[in-house]
């Protein structure tokens, strides 16, 4: 039976009503309505927005150039794209939604596509279809998290499990420190501090434009002020020396980003911001998400990757 598509162009409150009603399964953040609404106003101007729902089991948030259809949310600041979809879609919707969208365009490109996921799997069922390509993207390293601090100590080979304690000794013998949490009544001085940490790395300092300093102070401060994630510090001397900000949906951490001073780096601040973290957070959480990008830290603290993929989908004529 074939679906009858609702096409929005524009985020509005039946949208959003809609959007809160799906039942989503292991949502990440970046299917978050607000979050999708704060990035197109400030990233879509000149994308044309067509957002294509079924209105009961999945909805397909796509923008559109130069006859390309993406999924909202550019991959440098969307770490996951993916259908907002209950249980009940299947594969015969998104046939359907492809060709819908290719009945107008070359070329349907999902970036930043979890391998495995429902959308992966449904994209292989349809290869006979479509012209399908699949190319790998990078990854997001995953831990996960056992019942304490201790057990989770133990998941890591001998050698980072004594490095890291012997980097907590030395720490705490040497330095007095507080751990400082974000709420609504220091929301807006944190973000300052937060974007003061993350620029005196280099590459940070480049990669956080206008634009994208609007759009990570906006979303901190929706996530802090709706109680979906957190803002925390390490605080020496009346001075944040280091600093992330997480996501968190039911039973997932997701660090989006971190900062810190590096005039502290014989203490390696920067690797215990995140050891605190669990240490804080794993009586609450099974997992913690480092979002996408490879770095060495991730692995001696016991990542292990989850692909990302893009999908290119094409019509075969």
């Amino acid at each position: 039976m074939a679906v009858e598509f609702k096409i929005y162009d524009k985020f509005d409150d039946e949208l959003e009503r809609l959007w809160k009603s799906i039942d989503v399964q292991n949502e990440n953040p970046f299917q978050d309505y607000e979050i999708n609404k704060i990035w197109f106003e400030i990233f879509g101007k000149s994308s044309k927005l067509k957002i294509f729902s079924d209105n009961k089991n999945f909805i397909a948030p796509m923008y559109f150039k130069e006859q390309v259809a993406y999924f909202c949310g550019g991959q440098d600041l969307f770490d996951y794209h993916d259908l907002i979809s209950n249980e009940q879609v299947n594969k015969y919707d998104i046939k359907q939604l492809f060709h819908e969208i290719l009945n107008k365009n070359s070329l349907i490109e999902l970036n930043s596509i979890a391998s495995g996921s429902k959308l992966h799997i449904f994209a292989q069922e349809l290869e006979k279809e479509f012209k399908i390509e699949y190319i790998y993207e990078d990854v997001c390293p995953i831990i996960n998290l056992p019942n304490s601090f201790d057990n989770y100590l133990l998941q890591l080979s001998k050698k980072n499990r004594h490095e890291i304690r012997r980097k907590i000794r030395k720490f705490e013998n040497n330095l007095e420190f507080e751990i400082v949490e974000t709420d609504p009544s220091n929301v807006d001085g944190n973000i300052l501090e937060f974007f003061r940490l993350m620029k005196l790395n280099s590459e940070k300092r480049n990669f956080l434009n206008q634009s994208r300093i609007e759009f990570m102070s906006r979303i901190i401060e929706y996530v802090i002020l709706s109680n979906k994630g957190n803002l925390s510090f390490i605080k020496i001397n009346n001075e944040m020396i280091a600093t992330s900000f997480v996501f968190q949906n039911k039973d997932k951490l997701f660090v989006y980003n971190s900062g810190y001073n590096d005039n502290y780096s014989e203490y390696s601040v920067g690797l215990l911001n995140h050891i605190y973290n669990i240490r804080n957070k794993i009586s609450k959480f099974k997992f913690i998400d480092f979002l996408r990008g490879s770095e060495d830290y991730k692995y001696r603290i016991g990542c292990i990757n989850q692909e990302l993929i893009t999908i290119k989908i094409m019509d075969r004529s």
